[in-house]
């Protein structure tokens, strides 16, 4: 009698094994099975985004790296000095002064938007207008590794002798 109990338990016993032995494969196979079918089904979208053309026109007043002058700043001094004037009408009403001219540094280097920031005369605001829309261009800022554009002001200061 105890032989046939022995005999009966070892076999529950290797039964309950061999179905937890299973059980965690068939769990698997279900889990997974429908997630791998889906990874190779294609989903196409009707809908396709245009791609986005990035336009930065916007025009900072500090950057990473400043505009500069082609030479540096003994170089702007030296055009400056080189190509002004000064005008006949401030020098006969002894007229002198610092007028400040902004314009931006377009991202290839070029000038645009002249402005005067402060006049002191109209005769000395027009030659400095004249004399900063002759200037050969800049190198362009840098904001994050691309070209910018930037405000920048120049003074020009007239000064009798």
């Amino acid at each position: 009698m105890k032989m046939k109990n022995k005999q009966a338990c070892k076999r529950l016993v290797g039964f309950d094994c061999r179905l937890f032995a299973v059980l965690p494969f068939a769990f698997m196979a279900v889990v997974f099975a429908p997630a791998r079918a889906n990874a190779q089904r294609k989903v196409r979208n009707k809908y396709v985004q245009p791609k986005r053309i990035e336009v930065d026109n916007k025009v900072y007043n500090v950057c990473e790296l400043m505009p500069c002058f082609k030479g540096g700043d003994a170089a702007l001094l030296q055009y400056l000095g080189k190509t002004a004037r000064y005008p006949q009408s401030a020098q006969k009403i002894k007229k002198e002064g610092c007028v400040i001219v902004s314009f931006i540094v377009e991202k290839d280097g070029s000038l645009s938007d002249f402005k005067v920031e402060r006049a002191v005369d109209a005769a000395l605001d027009a030659e400095a207008l004249r004399v900063m829309k002759a200037m050969p261009n800049w190198l362009p800022g840098q904001q994050d590794g691309r070209f910018v554009r930037v405000r920048y002001s120049v003074p020009l200061r007239f000064k009798l002798n």
